[in-house]
């Protein structure tokens, strides 16, 4: 079989392996879609502090079982799955408490196992037990859209986090792939207005199409008083910056109401040229909510969001490329061409 293995940043190799072969308790899942994340470029070109080389990177992972060992129920040969990346120890107080995420002993595929990258991926039976595998119920659900899945469960963490209303004024700072995914959770949750800050025409008007109640650039030297009027006077509530700048965290600080929230959904890249203004938080009792990826609890809503066709991610797919071609992929992704490049096989 073919997988891409990352030897070393930098260097990317096609490589012809040998099939797995699935123990009792484990099953082999042929990848039919891996969409790359901004993570797996970051891994492929400087690294990542979980990651041990080589490695086969890709953790958003959608395909079918071709194999099962013999102790596996309920997971029948040919079944269509999302795979969540996550293996967590499942009986420390996080795990028990629902929140995987957070395991300390916690192991993610593409970082610490081999990911999806790759045409078949072996699942060891303790992600088997930890129900890392989720059926698909709908028979009408693209592969592509299936990889959405994790992504757009780390928005369903996020959001569950900061306990919105539908009266909640939300605005979301950058427009790309999560910037729209958590427009797209938002509004399945009953959200009336969400508000988009981004600095490129072209993804504000499409934002503007997608869902978006009012768009700006930033660069308004009167944002504050036009978030007003687009808030009916009422001021922003709760801001999630969706793309790692240190001027995107400042300027939800800027324009927070007293007592509004900050999401921390993306960390903030490093900047020795540029500091944010934190005391805000203390002046205007700000408060911080912070997330991290997903658990399996937000992976089974995301799943349940796409199902039922309360979220159509199909206009953000972009590029699909073959397992071959994921270097150019990877370009697609540092040269912002798109919102979301997927590794397709046949």
């Amino acid at each position: 079989m073919k997988a891409v293995v990352l030897e070393k940043p930098g260097e990317l190799v096609l490589q012809d392996r040998a099939m797995p072969v699935c123990d009792a308790g484990e099953i082999l899942v042929r990848v039919r879609a891996c969409n790359i994340c901004r993570t797996d470029l970051k891994c492929a070109t400087v690294g990542q502090r979980d990651l041990v080389y080589p490695r086969v990177l890709g953790h958003e992972i959608a395909g079918e079982i071709i194999a099962r060992g013999k102790n596996i129920v309920g997971l029948p040969v040919g079944q269509r799955v999302y795979l969540h990346p996550g293996i967590s120890c499942g009986v420390c107080e996080y795990c028990k408490k629902g929140q995987d995420n957070l395991c300390d002993q916690i192991k993610i595929m593409g970082f610490n196992f081999d990911g999806g990258f790759q045409e078949v991926i072996k699942i060891p039976s303790k992600a088997v037990n930890g129900k890392v595998l989720q059926i698909i119920n709908d028979d009408k659900l693209a592969y592509e859209e299936i990889s959405f899945i994790e992504p757009l469960a780390c928005c369903v963490n996020i959001q569950d986090r900061l306990k919105m209303n539908r009266e909640s004024m939300l605005v979301i700072i950058g427009g790309g792939r999560l910037g729209l995914l958590n427009l797209f959770v938002a509004k399945a949750e009953g959200i009336k207005n969400v508000i988009l800050i981004e600095k490129n025409q072209a993804r504000r008007d499409r934002g503007k199409e997608l869902g978006f109640d009012a768009v700006f650039s930033g660069d308004e030297p009167d944002l504050p008083e036009q978030l007003k009027m687009a808030t009916n006077n009422h001021g922003v509530d709760v801001v999630i910056p969706c793309c790692p700048g240190s001027k995107a965290l400042d300027l939800a600080l800027q324009i927070l109401r007293k007592k509004g929230t900050l999401g921390y959904f993306s960390g903030i890249s490093q900047d020795d040229t540029f500091y944010p203004d934190i005391n805000l938080i203390h002046y205007n009792e700000i408060s911080v909510v912070g997330s991290y990826g997903c658990s399996i609890k937000h992976s089974r809503k995301a799943k349940t969001l796409l199902e039922s066709k309360k979220v159509s991610v199909r206009p953000l797919i972009s590029h699909r490329v073959k397992l071959e071609e994921l270097v150019r992929g990877m370009d697609y992704i540092k040269n912002g061409d798109g919102y979301s490049t997927i590794v397709v096989m046949n």
